[in-house]
């Protein structure tokens, strides 16, 4: 240890009296320097006093802290999920009581007192699960998803159940790279919203569209492409498109790049697909290919060898809040918006929604929303339609057509149509059609039909079997047609545009039945232009073998009323012009307004009506019709209503089921019970998984926390043993020290000599 440095030989009294100064002011920082240590408990308090172990203590602390705020993080987690768990159970405990009360309520055994009392008790079951949807811990409501502050479930009339949360969950990190949920939503623990509608409406390219939503949104990842335009003399460019960000830009660069050449090039959209991209040279052929290190030219669909043109392939555009209605379903649209919209049912009520002022997808929510706040509206997940669904349990939700218009089809959205299996209706449990039931149709005329429906299976089979009911031949009279109101013959004649260009113009003034029609046509032109009855349906078909270009039928009161105003586009002059189906006298069709089927009958004055046996109940057109106009039909309710299936729902149905005595409802609810209990199973076993999850990382926490803190008291906790003898040894030093000086001090007359 040193206590010097002291120079041998006769040294100047100052120099000798800053070395011993020197010396004494070292060894009492040092000894400072380790009395702070014991004081502090810590190595160093600078940290220039030791910058490795600092750098270290420094990064091993930010860990530490890190790792402290996930164990806080796995202990508020821990207690969220134990108090879920609680509550599910309560909701568990209710739907087992249940069943048992639905089980006790099917029957004629039981009496109508007894069915209220069971209804009350489930209707306190209700309340139950209610309140354990809304429990609240730490300040939060536990099954909102992240809108923690709002209460979840809040009770309508009439039983009904509103969900007023969102469809996500609070998630928090539990590890450096974990993230775990806290929390479940109200859809996915009590599934309190009815399964989404919207099927794929193929919205086409347009020049707006950005390249991050081609293919379904997962776009394309730019880069360079090779272009080769060659009248002759090839001329070849790499073009950059990493910056391009819509397909205006990636036009604007690609045209841009050879618009000083002898051959220029055009791109826009394929007219023929409204999906792809079309390269035009302005002559010779054009080729496109990737690069080194890229496909881009084959994620844009158009690598291609040298052609004419390139008519790129589908590029999927996904569906965003400003994707336009024109360029839905291949840029044909929704149809008209202007007197038509959509009728949507939920939760009791019906709201019209006018579309006439949209012109995007965030236009159409923004309108839906005002119309009923209690819709969840969104875009699927594969970004090819939207994604609607109620909020309400114990109502029925349907989206359907207003005024006769295609908005709610054209937006993917309608919840009935003639596409629409029968095994979907009524909650899923079908119709039967096949059975020994027919249905039975008491006609205005006073006479009662039975149809046959049986091999039916999708609501366009229904209505072809009532319209396919009478019979449809040469002797049908005009005046029977179109629910009576007949043809006017004598309006106007049949235009027809033969397929050489050829204009005739056919009289029917006189004709009095449907051969007398087509025997004025096959006059024209005897052998080459013919018309006939089509034999499946009620239409009649004209072929026309004059030549090869389009047939078609110009629309005025005449072909209207025989069902002939339209178009054969083809080239196969053995391909028939098809008419479209001519009511008889009887005639089923879709609800011009909202879902269902409405049935007209024109034979006579009366009312009509459709008892309520099961076959008529299951398409939901029982009923009666009282009036005299056969204009006016018997309008069939809603026969396809989609429903919340989660717990809230099965009790309100269940209890409005009783108390009304539908066996038939209780049944069903029944069944749908099981399912039921085993989902929300499913969830108490989600939340014992998450739990399991946390408890494995708070104990690997736990460890790492044990061997961090080992860490750090290496590199800055004060190790007491060893500091305690240096500061012996020093004080030992700094006593000599102040011995030496003393004495070195201590001047004679020969220290001068």
């Amino acid at each position: 240890m040193n206590i010097g440095p002291l120079l041998p030989g006769r040294l100047p009294s100052t120099m000798l009296s800053e070395r011993l100064k020197s010396s004494l002011n070292s060894n009492a920082r040092e000894l400072s320097n380790l009395q702070q240590q014991v004081a502090t408990g810590q190595k160093f308090s600078l940290l220039s006093e030791s910058p490795a172990a600092a750098l270290r203590t420094i990064i091993l602390q930010s860990t530490l802290e890190r790792q402290l705020q996930y164990q806080t993080n796995i202990s508020t987690n821990q207690s969220l999920l134990a108090m879920s768990e609680t509550a599910m159970n309560s909701v568990g405990d209710a739907l087992n009581t249940a069943k048992t009360l639905a089980l006790s309520g099917v029957g004629s055994t039981v009496s109508d007192a007894e069915r209220v009392a069971l209804a009350d008790q489930v209707a306190a079951l209700r309340t139950q699960a209610i309140n354990a949807g809304n429990t609240t811990f730490r300040g939060q409501y536990l099954f909102s998803g992240s809108l923690t502050n709002v209460p979840p479930f809040q009770e309508l009339a009439d039983g009904q159940v509103v969900y007023n949360g969102d469809g996500h969950q609070v998630q928090s990190y539990i590890d450096t790279q974990t993230l775990l949920a806290n929390n479940f939503d109200g859809i996915s623990a009590f599934a309190a919203s009815s399964p989404e509608i919207g099927s794929d409406i193929d919205p086409a390219l347009t020049l707006q569209t950005r390249i991050a939503d081609l293919h379904s949104g997962r776009g394309a990842k730019l880069g360079s492409i090779s272009v080769t335009l060659d009248n002759g003399t090839p001329e070849t460019q790499t073009i950059d498109l990493s910056r391009v960000e819509t397909i205006q830009d990636l036009k604007t660069v690609l045209e841009n790049a050879f618009s000083g050449s002898p051959v220029t090039l055009t791109v826009d959209i394929d007219p023929s697909s409204q999906n792809g991209l079309r390269l035009t040279p302005s002559a010779g052929t054009v080729a496109v290919s990737n690069v080194s290190g890229s496909n881009l030219a084959t994620q844009l669909g158009i690598a291609s060898t040298a052609v004419a043109q390139i008519n790129g392939g589908d590029l999927d555009p996904g569906i965003t809040l400003q994707t336009t209605l024109a360029s839905l379903n291949g840029g044909t649209g929704i149809g008209s918006t202007v007197g038509t919209g959509l009728v949507i049912n939920n939760g009791g009520e019906t709201h019209t929604v006018d579309l006439s002022t949209a012109t995007t997808i965030e236009d159409v929510f923004n309108l839906i929303r005002t119309a009923d706040p209690n819709l969840n509206l969104g875009i699927n997940e594969a970004r090819n339609g939207l994604a609607i669904s109620s909020r309400i349990s114990g109502a029925d939700f349907s989206i359907g057509e207003n005024n006769g218009g295609s908005n709610a089809a054209g937006l993917g959205i309608a919840t009935f149509s003639a596409s629409t299996p029968l095994s979907e209706l009524n909650y899923g449990r079908g119709v039967d059609v096949n059975s020994s039931n027919k249905l039975q149709i008491n006609r205005r005329d006073g006479s009662t039909i039975n149809i046959d429906l049986s091999g039916a299976t999708t609501v366009q089979d229904v209505l072809d079997k009532i319209n396919d009911f009478e019979t449809f031949d040469g002797t049908t009279p005009l005046a029977d047609l179109n629910l009576g109101q007949g043809v006017p013959v004598g309006a106007t004649t049949l235009d027809i545009t033969r397929r050489d260009g050829s204009v005739v113009n056919v009289s029917l003034a006189g004709d009095a039945t449907v051969q007398d029609v087509l025997d004025s046509i096959n006059a024209v032109d005897p052998g080459n232009l013919v018309a006939s009855i089509d034999p499946d349906t009620n239409a009649i078909r004209i072929t026309d073998n004059s030549g090869t270009g389009p047939l078609s039928v110009a629309s005025n009161a005449v072909s209207d009323a025989l069902g002939l105003a339209v178009s054969e586009t083809g080239t196969d002059n053995s391909v028939p012009l098809q008419g479209n189906f001519i009511p008889i006298k009887l005639q089923a069709t879709l609800n011009t307004t909202g879902n269902g089927i409405t049935i007209y009958d024109a034979s006579g004055t009366g009312p009509l009506e459709i008892p309520p046996i099961e076959l008529a109940y299951a398409l939901g057109i029982d009923g009666t019709e009282s009036g005299s106009d056969p204009l006016v039909g018997l309008q069939g309710k809603e026969p396809n209503p989609k429903e919340a299936t989660g717990v809230l729902n099965l009790l309100s149905r269940l209890e409005t089921a009783l108390r009304n005595n539908d066996n038939q409802g209780i049944e069903r609810i029944g069944v749908k019970l099981d399912a039921e209990i085993n989902r929300v199973n499913g969830v108490r076993s989600e939340i014992g998984n998450r739990l399991s999850i946390l408890e494995d990382a708070s104990g690997r926490l736990q460890d790492q926390e044990l061997q961090i803190r080992e860490a750090i008291s290496r590199d800055f906790d004060t190790d007491l043993t060893e500091v305690i003898v240096e500061i012996t040894q020093r004080q030992t030093a700094f006593q000599a020290n102040l011995q030496v000086t003393s004495q070195a001090l201590q001047l004679t007359l020969l220290s001068f000599l």
